[in-house]
This record gives structure tokens, sequence and C-alpha cells, in this order.
């Protein structure tokens, strides 16, 4: 039914619902599983408040990106114990998430999305978080939101 799925996740409680469900369904489906995940860019809050320079920044971003590593990382160990016939891929891209997520997809042909309905971006978005809102919105792929 599925060649591949592709998972996004930021390391959060439902994305890593959304992981688990995109693995299960690969295992049934003898699909590939691609797990994605993206390093915001620095929020202009804190680029732009006073008191805070270019290493308050570059701190930031090291952080963030040092975080979506292990996101990746702790993601594909669990896969491969739970699911070791699975095949998993990771990819890890900088950017606003929701752009970066659609053109994975687009990038890497997938068949389906799997993505939590809220990430870790708090009060973004009233009933979806703003990043899947987005690929919600503008993917022309098949799209499985998980609460």
């Amino acid at each position: 039914m599925y060649k591949t799925i592709l998972v996004a996740t930021d390391g959060s409680e439902l994305a890593q619902h959304a992981v688990e469900f995109a693995a299960i369904s690969a295992e049934k489906w003898g699909a590939n599983l691609l797990v994605l995940t993206v390093v915001p860019p620095p929020t202009a809050m804190y680029a732009g408040m006073g008191g805070y320079d270019n290493a308050f920044t570059a701190e930031h971003e090291k952080a963030l990106m040092s975080y979506h590593v292990g996101v990746l990382e702790d993601a594909k160990k669990s896969l491969k114990e739970k699911y070791p016939k699975l095949t998993v891929s990771t990819q890890l891209k900088k950017g606003y998430v929701a752009k970066k997520i659609l053109k994975a997809s687009e990038e890497t042909e997938v068949d389906l999305i799997v993505i939590g309905s809220r990430g870790l971006g708090g009060l973004t978005g009233w009933f979806l978080g703003s990043v899947t809102n987005h690929v919600v919105n503008h993917c022309t792929k098949p799209i499985l939101v998980v609460k």
C-alpha cells in the first residue's frame, strides 16, 4: 500500500506517538520509514531582544541542533530495538519546520506523512499545532495526524 512513510518529530510526547504509529504502519505495510526532524531558526524574539547578542543566538542554535540530533538518535535506536526488520532512515533539516516537512515529502517521494497534532510549540495553534496545520493545508500527499 505504501512504500515510504515520513514521520516528523520534534521529540514531544505527541510526536513520539506519531513515530510509534508510523513504525507500526510501516511494518504492517512493508514500507520504509523516514524519520525527519527540523531545527527551527532562532526565534526573532531572542535575536531582537535587548541585551542578547549574536553569541546568545549562536549558543541557542547550537543547543537546538544538539537537541534535534538527539531526537533522531533516540528515535532510530528505539525503532531498531522494537522493529528490527524495519528499514529506518533519518533526516535532519534546518529552517521553517512546516516548509521543510513539505519539501522532504517531495524530495523523497513519500506516500504518507505521519505527524503529531501538536508539538513543542506551545499555544501556537488552537486545535492543531501551527506546523501541523500548515502541513495539512499545503500538502498534496496523504497525511495522518496522530493525537
